[in-house]
């Protein structure tokens, strides 16, 4: 497009000079092809097309800060933070591949003739260039080989030398290869800091409930001039009002509860035991306060241990309880349910020792269901 209108200008003013003088001869052919290369150098159409040289990207360093806060019926604030992020200039320069060499210049075969004027072999004293010997003593340039005494280098002409200089990137520098303007070469950049931003950040949080084995967290992050908030971790979702530009002040408005996950540690085995062929797993509920009125999922998986690894999954079952501060999961081997896993050991008639392995699952509006695996209970004898 560029192009186009530099052609234009310049027809534009050929017609302007035909207009100011009459003796124009309009007959006279115009070379167009010269005038489109001759606007391709210009030093106006170079602004349209700069060189690549100079900055090629900046980027930001990344500086955050975790602010947590744990259970509390109470609005709750934060320390004031300080955060800070420094600006990364990369400038790159095209260093473009060196040309390769000249060819060598083609050979001319002399004559045959030995002598003063040097042949295939030059004369015993003194040859003359063009042999491909150099004579015996003083031969001169030409020959493949000079002379014995004082020859001068023989040969198919001078061959070219290129020196090659250390172009690797230094200090702090790195390269790449690449392209410009249709030249191949390596792009050598170097990365410098500018200049640094900072800000300060604080938290303020409405009253709202946690359960005593929640706690929240949030994440306040600076890059460039930009400061961003986010929640790490909560059972809330929060109305933000951001104040400030530089020194911010963040209030934390909750909307609703959003179920986490319940504490693994909030159902523990406190015993199991075999009596009058039945087994008793003794749970207890640290949080049955605050499950009140919901419900309890607890699956065992009754095991018979064997040599090594090799136990007997003998069956599983679920029971089913309201949150209560204990549990009794009383069962036979009679009333598990056989599963895939269930392996048949009865030919194995030595005695044996069981252990269960059990989990739970919170079933209601304070947490979400997943089942927590609780691992294994101790061995015992039956």
């Amino acid at each position: 497009m560029t192009n186009k209108l530099v052609v234009a200008f310049a027809c534009l003013g050929f017609a302007a000079n035909a207009s100011a003088a009459a003796d124009i001869n309009f007959d006279k052919n115009i070379d167009v092809k010269s005038v489109i290369e001759q606007a391709k150098t210009t030093e106006v159409n170079k602004d349209f097309y700069p060189q690549q040289n100079g900055t090629h990207s900046v980027r930001y360093s990344r500086d955050c800060r975790n602010l947590p806060f744990g259970a509390s019926p109470y609005a709750q604030s934060s320390g004031r933070v300080y955060l800070d992020s420094t600006e990364y200039i990369e400038e790159c320069h095209f260093v473009p591949k060196p040309p390769p060499p000249p060819p060598p210049p083609p050979v001319v075969n002399p004559p045959n003739n030995g002598g003063h004027n040097g042949g295939n072999n030059g004369g015993n004293h003194g040859g003359q260039p063009g042999g491909n010997n150099g004579g015996n003593h003083g031969g001169q340039p030409g020959g493949n080989n000079g002379g014995n005494h004082g020859g001068q280098p023989g040969g198919h002409g001078p061959k070219a030398i290129i020196e090659e200089k250390d172009g690797g990137p230094h200090q702090g520098e790195y390269s790449h290869a690449g392209s410009q303007n249709g030249h191949d070469g390596t792009w050598v950049c170097r990365e410098r800091a500018g200049q640094t931003f900072r800000a300060t950040a604080q938290l303020n949080v409405a009253p709202r409930q946690l359960y005593p084995w929640e706690s929240e967290s949030f994440n306040v992050c600076m890059e460039g001039q930009r400061v961003d908030f986010n929640t790490g971790s909560s059972p809330y979702s929060y109305s933000v009002d951001r104040v400030g530009l530089y020194d911010l002040t963040f209030n934390l408005t909750p909307n609703y509860r959003v179920p986490t996950a319940p504490d693994a540690d909030g159902l523990y085995a406190t015993g199991f035991s075999h009596k009058d062929g039945k087994f008793t797993l003794s749970v207890g509920d640290r949080w049955a306060r605050e499950y009140a009125g919901e419900t309890v999922l607890i699956k065992v998986e009754l095991m018979k241990d064997g040599f090594l690894f090799f136990n007997s999954n003998k069956g599983e079952k679920t029971f089913t309880f309201s949150a209560a501060s204990g549990y009794e999961l009383v069962f036979a081997e009679g009333d598990l349910t056989k599963t895939k896993e269930f392996v048949d050991d009865s030919a194995d008639k030595g005695a044996k020792k069981y252990f269960v392995k059990w989990g739970f699952q919170r079933v209601g509006r304070v947490s979400t269901n997943d089942y927590v695996k609780k691992g294994d209970t101790e061995k015992i004898p039956v």
